[in-house]
Order: C-alpha cells, then sequence, then structure tokens
C-alpha cells in the first residue's frame, strides 16, 4: 500500500488538471453552440450577389408530397445529435471517465469544421431553407452559398460515428466468422474492418447521396470526373467513394482494445516518443482528432486541385432552386449552354 501512495499522490494533479481541461472545453464548446444556434438563419434575406430576382417555378415535384425537406433533415440531425452525444455523456459519467466512442464523436466534431471547405471544393450548393451560419460570417461563407447551422453543430459527427457502428456490426455479425484462422485478414484485422466498412459503405453512402440529391437538400454544379446517373439526379463519383472512405475510418475507429479503448487511436497514442507508458484520454483525443482530420484534409486537397486544374463539368440536369442565382465561378456552365442568371 505504501508503494502505491507516491504514484496515486503524483497522480492527482494530472487528474485535476484534466477535469478542468475537459470542463473548460465543455463550456467552449457550449457557449459556441448557443452564440451559433441563437444567430441561425434561413434564407439569403435578399443577398444582391446570389438572389435571383426572376423567380420561377421549382423544376420537380415535392418527393414524397414534402414542400420541406430542409426541415425535416434540421430536426432529424437536431434529435440524432442530442440522443447520441447525450447517451454518451451520460454513459460516460456513470463509468467516470469519457466513453471510446465519446472521444471518436468529439474528434468527428472537429474534423466537421472543415466542412465549409469541403463544399467550396466540391461545388456543394444547399438549399437556401437549410438553417445556416449567417452568410455574413467570413470562414463559413467559404462555402458556395451557405453552411448547415446543425450539421456543422455534431450532425456530422453522429451521423458518421453512427454509421461507423453500423458497418463495424456488419463486419462482425457476417465477414468476421467467414475469415479463415491463421489467413492474412484474420491477422491483419484493423485491415479486414476498414476493407468491410469501404466495401459495404459505398453502396450505402450512394444511396444517400442520391437521396438527398432527390429531395434536394443540395445539388452540386459541376464535377471533375465520371457522373453517375441515378433517380433523375446527378452525383459525382469521387463523392461516393470520399464518404465511404470516410465511414471505413471510422468503423476502423470504433474498434475497442481490451480496456475500452478505440485500438487504433491508442496504438498509435502509443507509438508517439513522448507517450511513455501511460496514453490518457486527452491524448487519444488529440490522437484521434488528428486522424480524422487528416482523413478529410487529403481528399479536401485533391478536389481542390481538381476543382482549380482540371475542366469540371454539369453535375446536374435542372437547377433545383429557382429562388438562387447558379453557382458558377469560372463560367464553365454558362460556356456549356447552362440557363442563368450566376454568380461566382
Amino acid at each position: 500500500m505504501t508503494s502505491l501512495a507516491p504514484e496515486a499522490s503524483a497522480a492527482a494533479p494530472y487528474r485535476r488538471a484534466a477535469r478542468f481541461g475537459w470542463a473548460l472545453a465543455a463550456v467552449v464548446l457550449s457557449s459556441s453552440a448557443i452564440v451559433a444556434l441563437a444567430n441561425i438563419e434561413t434564407g439569403l434575406h435578399g443577398d444582391p450577389r446570389t438572389t435571383n430576382l426572376n423567380q420561377g417555378t421549382p423544376p420537380s415535384p415535392p418527393f414524397l408530397g414534402v414542400n420541406n425537406w430542409p426541415l425535416v433533415t434540421s430536426i432529424t440531425s437536431a434529435v440524432l445529435t442530442v440522443v447520441f452525444f447525450g447517451y454518451l455523456g451520460w454513459q460516460s459519467v456513470r463509468g467516470r471517465s469519457p466513453d471510446s466512442l465519446l472521444i471518436v464523436g468529439i474528434a468527428a466534431f472537429f474534423a466537421g469544421a472543415l466542412d465549409p471547405l469541403a463544399n467550396w471544393a466540391t461545388f456543394t450548393v444547399f438549399d437556401p431553407r437549410v438553417a445556416h451560419f449567417p452568410l455574413s460570417w467570413p470562414y463559413f461563407n467559404a462555402s458556395p452559398l451557405l453552411e448547415p447551422t446543425l450539421s456543422f453543430l455534431g450532425g456530422y459527427a453522429s451521423y458518421y460515428v453512427l454509421t461507423g457502428l453500423g458497418l463495424l456490426a456488419i463486419h462482425r455479425r457476417f465477414v468476421e466468422p467467414r475469415i479463415r484462422r491463421n489467413s492474412w485478414l484474420h491477422r491483419h484485422r484493423f485491415i479486414a474492418v476498414f476493407i468491410t466498412g469501404f466495401v459495404a459503405g459505398l453502396p450505402l453512402n450512394a444511396f444517400m447521396q442520391f437521396m438527398w440529391l432527390k429531395v434536394g437538400l443540395f445539388v452540386y454544379t459541376e464535377a471533375a470526373g465520371p457522373v453517375l446517373h441515378l433517380l433523375s439526379r446527378q452525383l459525382p463519383l469521387y463523392m461516393v467513394i470520399y464518404d465511404s472512405v470516410l465511414f471505413a475510418i471510422v468503423a476502423l475507429m470504433c474498434v475497442p482494445d481490451d480496456s475500452g479503448r478505440p485500438a487504433i487511436v491508442a496504438r498509435l497514442a502509443h507509438s508517439l516518443p513522448a507517450s511513455g507508458r501511460r496514453v490518457t484520454t486527452t491524448r487519444l483525443l488529440v490522437m484521434a482528432t488528428a486522424v480524422l482530420m487528416s482523413a478529410v484534409l487529403l481528399p479536401i486537397a485533391v478536389f481542390s486541385l481538381l476543382r482549380i486544374s482540371s475542366d469540371p463539368k454539369p453535375a446536374y440536369d435542372k437547377w433545383p432552386y429557382p429562388t438562387v442565382k447558379v453557382y458558377d465561378p469560372y463560367g464553365d456552365l454558362e460556356r456549356a449552354g447552362k440557363p442563368g442568371p450566376f454568380y461566382r
């Protein structure tokens, strides 16, 4: 007992610092969310750069008779986020330690902060009725038209983590029992999970993307490379691959080790020169955030290069938003014969 006392007393200041750090982070994130929600907007408020004064009628009838899908998706996103983070927060309080999925969820939350850059790189224009950040806020203005508030504030994080969990469940239920013992995939469990997540995520992501395009939640104005045509909508192929890779990475991060920590994140944290034997929750969070931020930033860099250096083609048939000018930053759509008016 006496040999453990010095170690326990040495760890006490760290535990107090860690609790203070998590409490401070919670206060900062909560305050930021309150400010964002207090300034939430819908519509373009007559913005002369993007508002189409010669408004017509929507080219397609309401899908399934619903006239306001942005409202439906906003409510769904809010409920999903509150339930997801609320449950994991409650589990963390009960266990007196942050849940492993909460660590992955917070990392996904930070990675979701890169969404304005992703929207810029992929020519993504949202329905103006989507609840969004003020159009005058500089960073969020990187999006071609608007940046959804509720998706930014945890909607993307909960969606990706829950999808990753679902893909991990598919691997455990249908794939893992069929992997031969002592085979290459059996010895490389993480690679097997990634492959399952990517392959199973491809049709799932394609379906979700087509449905969001079908209900008119957003549209890709241009795309470099092949474009898939289905359900009277057009989807750039690289968007199917992009999200499927992210799904697979999140599924991989949801695999726990014997201590209940995210296994791949803990292994990476152990490999750091300064990690020593103790891998703290804060270090796990930093590593998980670094992994997901890198997984998002690399494709954004590639898409940005494609946007700037390639010759993107139109990625829609009819412009779905009569109240909005068409986003055409390089004049490609006008040269292709698409009707305007346009904005850059």
